[in-house]
């Protein structure tokens, strides 16, 4: 969408330019005109028939649209004015030729070294005119901003389908303040807006029938406002609803999820377990698990303490659509915190398990001061033991970005797998992505693949980097003044009338 505004803005000056080299300032006011009319025009009717009408622009935007159209016109106007004198001033140099001795006032009015200028002059001015119809235009063509609704009402009532639906272990991530809400068939999705991207967190949330529903009116309210799409995160069971939007789909990673059912410590596959269990233990360390439920205020006090410890520590937080980040939700019933003690009783790590239709998710590992190696280890056996007990159906621990290249040998040819390990090199170096890929796999994990929905293949760098600044791996800054033109990219009132049917 940006691509083919900008091509068209092109397009337009372009025209305008050629009709002013080929048959001067008359046919380049029709042809600018015509260039700038008919794509508004257009965009002006999409406006109309989305119903929705930008009832307030920020400020800044209000006072740059009473500028421009003004200036357009004042250039215009003097382009005009001085293609005009330029006229004159060739009918006196006529007359001059004609009559050399009539008139020394004509003679010295039309001499060569104050015609000559005019052509200059008008050249400038149309210069200066059509860079200020582009500002026009682009003021005309501008994205539109989109209703805000109630953020509160909005989350209560995407928490109210995540208790209902949400079978997916990205489900429960979707429940943060800093996400704004799509509603439709009683199904929602989670998004933020980065400059001119919406970043949609993980699937739809809601009855597999109506994931099509919310996906198709989002898509086409982004396109009509001139915004892309992204889904991170997105699963298998819904990529023939995504490719019936016109979305694409690219493998960017898999998720380590464990049955408990099928978990033990015996066996030789389960020997470097068995070992970090049994020195975490030898060293004094107690582990225990609490569901929400039995947490009292003073424990809840001892994890917090523990938690602004380790933000302490890493002041930047990472994640958003398989991450609470910044974002904590107060302590739920059927969450499951595992707790690590020193030998002399401190509390100094912590594991939050969200629990989801009975499944359990993976949110937050905090450890601070001194602890031993194998301790992340002991904790996530600690709870599958635990989930066996219960009847917990899976356990999902890590997202592993691009595990299903560091997991197998890339495919194809020697050059094609040597420039594939170059790619990857610095990722992994980056990214840890060899050691997240190790721990998950002591745990005998199913992966599952996780997908990156993009619109087409020209935006996909475009859409890579908004990914990367909203899971807050490269800073945003600048695509956060942007957005702002968009204020809260929020679901309007009419979408959320419609009924029917988190740092790992």
């Amino acid at each position: 969408m940006t691509i083919r505004r900008s091509a068209g803005l092109c397009l337009s000056v372009s025209v305008a330019c050629v009709a002013w080299l080929v048959a001067g300032l008359g046919l380049t006011l029709v042809a600018l005109a015509a260039a700038v009319a008919c794509p508004a025009g257009v965009h002006a009717l999409g406006r109309r028939r989305s119903g929705r009408l930008p009832e307030g622009k920020p400020r800044q935007l209000v006072r740059a649209d009473l500028v421009t159209a003004p200036v357009a016109v004042l250039s215009w106007a003097l382009a005009a004015a001085a293609d005009l004198g330029a006229r004159a001033a060739r009918v006196i140099h006529s007359g001059e030729s004609l009559h050399p001795l009539r008139g020394a006032r004509t003679v010295a009015l039309a001499g060569g070294h104050l015609v000559a200028p005019w052509g200059t002059v008008v050249d400038v001015l149309v210069a200066g005119a059509l860079i200020s119809s582009l500002f026009v235009a682009r003021a005309l063509r501008r994205r539109l901003p989109l209703e805000a609704g109630g953020p509160h009402e909005a989350l209560e009532r995407a928490r109210g389908i995540v208790e209902g639906y949400g079978a997916d272990s990205l489900s429960p991530f979707i429940l943060r303040p800093d996400k704004s809400f799509e509603f439709a068939g009683g199904s929602v999705l989670a998004y933020r807006v980065i400059g001119e991207t919406a970043v949609v967190s993980g699937d739809p949330v809601g009855p597999d029938s109506a994931a099509g529903i919310v996906l198709a009116q989002f898509v086409g309210r982004a396109r009509r406002a001139g915004v892309q799409v992204v889904l991170y995160g997105a699963s298998e069971r819904h990529l023939p609803a995504y490719r019936a939007v016109g979305l694409r789909a690219l493998r960017v990673g898999e998720e380590a999820v464990v049955d408990p059912s099928g978990f033990t410590l015996e066996g030789r596959p389960a020997r470097k377990l068995r070992q970090s269990v049994r020195r975490v233990q030898r060293r004094g360390w107690q582990i225990t698990i609490h569901e929400g439920r039995q947490i009292d205020c003073r424990l809840e006090g001892e994890i917090e303490a523990v938690e602004a410890a380790w933000r302490a520590e890493h002041p930047h937080m990472l994640g958003f659509a398989m991450s609470m980040g910044e974002f904590e939700m107060c302590v739920r019933p059927g969450d499951v915190y595992v707790l690590g003690r020193s030998p002399e009783g401190r509390l100094q790590a912590v594991m939050r398990f969200l629990a989801h239709r009975g499944k359990l998710s993976l949110d937050t590992m905090r450890r601070v001061g001194e602890t031993p190696n194998g301790l992340n280890e002991a904790l996530v056996c600690a709870v599958l033991e635990f989930a066996r007990e219960s009847g917990v159906p899976e356990v999902s621990l890590n997202y592993a970005g691009l595990a299903h290249l560091v997991r197998r040998a890339p495919a194809g040819g020697r050059l094609s797998r040597a420039l594939t390990d170059a790619l990857m090199k610095p990722f992994r170096a980056r990214f840890q992505m060899d050691r997240l890929v190790r721990f998950n796999e002591k745990f005998s994990p199913d992966w599952r693949p996780r997908y990156l929905v993009y619109e087409s293949r020209a935006a996909l760098p475009r859409t890579v980097l908004r990914v990367l600044q909203a899971e807050g791996y490269v800073p945003r800054r600048r695509a956060e003044r942007r957005a702002r033109g968009l204020e809260s990219w929020r679901a309007p009132a009419s979408s959320t009338q419609i009924q029917g049917g988190t740092s790992r």
